[in-house]
C-alpha cells in the first residue's frame, strides 16, 4: 500500500509540474517601463503630484522592486520608454500588493482609480492574482501615470509591469484554471473526509476536515475567488485578516490530525505533548487576527509571530513524524510522503514574507500545488487506515465470536445464531435440531498424557465432528470438553442418524497428538425444536444436556434423545 501511495504522489507532483511548466513557458513578455519615486515619507496632493509639480523631486528606481514602506505611502511615476502601437490596449499590472490598496492617475484626466485584493465591483475579465488597471491605447512615451501605494505595516515588495491586454489575458486564464483545479481538488477531499466523519463519527475525520477546510479557504482568499460566492462582499472590509484567521486555524487542526493520524500517544508520547502545547499559541492567534484593524495599524506582530510559529511547528512536526516512521508507524509514513512538500513550501513562503523578499514565480504555484498534493495523499492514507480499522474491528470480533483453541464458535457466538435459527424456524415451522456432546472420561487424558496432548485431541474431535457435518450445521465448543452442533431444518430422525455417525467416528480411529495414541468415546444428547411451541434457545441447551446426561447414565458412547423431542417427532 506504501508503494502505491508513493506512486500516487510522484504521478500528482507530474501531474502538477506540467501544468506550472507549461504556464511558464506561455508566460507574457512585459513592456519596458521608466519608473521614477519620491523620497521616503513624502505624501504631497496627489493634485500637485498630478499637475508635475514634484516631477523633478521624483528619483528613477528598478521596475521590478518597488515597495510598501512601513508606516508611510508612496508614490511611484511610471512612464513607456516608446509610444504605445500595440493592438490590445495596454494593461498596468501590479504583483504582490496582497490586501494593500493602489491608486492609479493616468493622463489625461488623471482620475484616481482604486484597486485592492478584496475589492468587490472588480473587472470580471481578470482574475485577483494580482491589481488591474486598463491604460490609454494611445498612451505615449512623455505621458506619466502616477502610482500612490498605501502605508503597510512592514517593508513589502510589489511588482508594476504593462503588458499587452490579449497577452495578460491569455495566461491570466491559464492561471485562473489552474488555481481552479487546485481548489477543486481540496473541496473533493474535503468532502469524502466529511463522509467519512459523518459515517464513522471518529474524530480523527473531524480534524482532518478542520485541517482542511480552513486550508481551502486559504486557497480561496489567496486567489481572490471567495469574494465572488455568495456572501464573499461582506468580508471586504475584514481584509488580510481572513488570510490570518483561517491560516491561524487550520494550523492546531493540522496538528491534531497529526496526533491522531500517526498515533503519535503511543508511539512518540514526548512529541505527542509538545506538539499538544503549540497548539495554543494558535488559538490565540485565530482570536486575534479578528480584532479591529486599529489593532494591527503600524505593526506586524500577527503576520510575523504566526510565520515564525509555523516554522517552528512545521520543524518539530517532522521531527516527529520521522521519528514515529522509524518506530514503524506506516501512518506516520503516509503522513511524511504527503506533508513534507506542503511543509517545505509553506516554510518557504513564510520565510518569503518574514524576511519581505519578492514572490518568486514558482513559489506561486508550488504550494498550491503541493496543498492539494498533501489533501489528496492523506485522504488516501485515511482510506488505507480506514481498512486497517476495519481489519482490526473484524479480527476483534472474530475473535469474540470464535474459540481460540479450535477456531469453532463459541458459547456466545452458538447462542445469538440458535436465537436467530429458532426465530425463523418458529415463523417458517420448519424443525430445528441441537446435539449435545461430551468426550468420555476426558479428565483421564489430562492427567496421563498431560494437556497439551488433550488440546490436540480436542482440536482432532472438532475436526471430526465437523467432517460429519452438513454445509449450514453449526458446530460450537460449548468449553472444557463439550461441543454443540446446531442443526437447521432438522428433525429428530436425521439429528439422531448425524449423531450416530459422529459417535462412530470419534470411536473409530484411535488420536496420534504428541507422540501419544489416545482412545475417545463421546455422549451425545439430542433435543429441539419441531415446528410449534415456545422453546427457548436456553430451554433447549437444558434438554439437549439432560439428553446427555441420560446416555452418560446408559454407560457413554451413545446417542440419546430428549422424551419430549422424540415424542413431538
Amino acid at each position: 500500500m506504501m508503494r502505491l501511495l508513493i506512486c500516487v504522489a510522484a504521478f500528482s507532483l507530474l501531474a502538477f509540474a506540467q501544468p506550472e511548466a507549461a504556464y511558464a513557458d506561455a508566460e507574457p513578455i512585459p513592456v519596458s517601463l521608466r519608473v521614477a519615486a519620491l523620497p521616503e515619507g513624502v505624501d504631497p496632493a496627489a493634485a500637485t503630484v498630478t499637475a508635475g509639480a514634484w516631477d523633478t523631486a521624483f528619483q528613477p528606481v528598478k521596475s521590478d522592486v518597488l515597495v510598501f514602506d512601513k508606516g508611510v505611502a508612496r508614490w511611484y511615476r511610471l512612464q513607456l520608454l516608446a509610444d504605445w502601437h500595440e493592438h490590445s490596449p495596454p494593461l498596468l499590472v501590479i504583483q504582490n500588493a496582497r490586501f494593500q490598496p493602489v491608486t492609479l492617475f493616468v493622463a489625461p484626466e488623471f482620475r484616481p482609480m482604486v484597486e485592492y485584493h478584496a475589492q468587490s465591483g472588480r473587472d470580471p475579465r481578470f482574475s485577483r492574482r494580482a491589481l488591474v488597471f486598463e491604460l490609454p491605447q494611445n498612451l505615449g512615451a512623455a505621458q506619466s501615470a502616477y502610482l500612490r501605494v498605501s502605508a503597510s505595516s512592514k517593508r513589502m515588495p510589489f511588482s508594476a509591469k504593462v503588458y499587452p491586454e490579449e497577452g495578460y489575458q491569455a495566461a491570466d486564464i491559464r492561471w485562473a484554471r489552474l488555481m481552479t483545479f487546485f481548489e477543486a481538488v481540496q473541496l473533493t477531499m474535503i468532502l469524502v473526509g466529511l463522509t467519512l466523519w459523518l459515517a464513522l463519527r471518529e474524530k480523527l475525520y473531524g480534524f482532518f476536515v478542520g485541517y482542511l477546510t480552513p486550508q481551502f479557504f486559504y486557497l480561496l482568499v489567496s486567489t481572490g475567488d471567495l469574494y465572488l460566492l455568495p456572501g464573499g462582499r461582506w468580508l471586504e472590509p475584514l481584509g488580510i485578516r481572513v488570510l490570518w484567521f483561517v491560516a491561524a486555524l487550520s494550523t492546531p487542526f493540522a496538528l491534531s490530525f497529526l496526533i491522531e493520524f500517526c498515533d503519535m500517544r503511543r508511539i512518540a508520547p514526548h512529541f505527542a505533548r509538545v506538539l499538544s502545547w503549540l497548539r495554543a499559541p494558535w488559538v490565540v492567534l485565530t482570536l486575534t487576527s479578528l480584532l479591529p484593524m486599529s489593532f494591527h495599524d503600524g505593526n506586524s506582530l500577527q503576520p510575523d509571530i504566526g510565520n515564525m510559529l509555523f516554522l517552528i511547528c512545521g520543524a518539530v512536526a517532522i521531527l516527529a513524524v520521522v521519528v514515529a516512521w522509524r518506530r514503524g508507524s506506516v501512518a506516520a509514513g503516509i503522513f511524511l510522503l504527503a506533508w513534507s512538500p506542503q511543509s517545505v513550501f509553506t516554510a518557504l513562503r513564510a520565510a518569503q514574507l518574514l524576511l519581505a523578499t519578492p514572490l518568486p514565480g514558482w513559489l506561486e504555484f508550488t504550494l498550491p500545488a503541493s496543498l492539494s498534493l498533501s489533501s489528496l495523499v492523506l485522504t488516501l492514507g485515511l482510506g488505507v487506515s480506514t481498512l486497517q480499522i476495519r481489519r482490526e474491528r473484524d479480527h476483534a470480533r472474530d475473535e469474540a465470536q470464535h474459540d481460540a483453541l479450535t477456531g469453532l464458535h463459541n458459547r456466545r457466538a452458538l447462542m445469538v445464531r440458535m436465537a436467530e435459527a429458532l426465530a425463523a424456524a418458529r415463523q417458517a415451522r420448519q424443525s430445528l435440531s441441537l446435539i449435545f456432546l461430551d468426550l468420555d472420561h476426558f479428565k483421564v487424558v489430562n492427567d496421563h498424557h498431560g494437556h497439551l496432548v488433550g488440546d490436540a485431541c480436542l482440536r482432532i474431535v472438532a475436526e471430526r465432528i465437523q467432517y460429519e457435518l452438513r454445509p449450514g450445521d453449526i458446530l460450537a465448543r460449548w468449553g472444557g470438553e463439550e461441543f454443540v452442533v446446531l442443526l437447521l431444518h432438522t428433525g429428530r430422525q436425521e439429528a439422531e442418524a448425524i449423531g450416530e455417525r459422529i459417535r462412530r467416528r470419534v470411536e473409530s480411529d484411535p488420536f496420534q497428538a504428541g507422540g501419544e495414541t489416545v482412545r475417545l468415546t463421546v455422549s451425545l444428547g439430542v433435543s429441539g425444536f419441531a415446528g410449534a411451541g415456545q422453546d427457548s434457545p436456553e430451554q433447549l441447551i437444558e434438554q439437549a444436556d439432560a439428553a446427555l446426561y441420560r446416555a452418560k447414565s446408559d454407560g457413554r458412547n451413545c446417542v440419546a434423545v430428549y422424551p419430549a423431542f422424540g415424542a413431538a417427532a
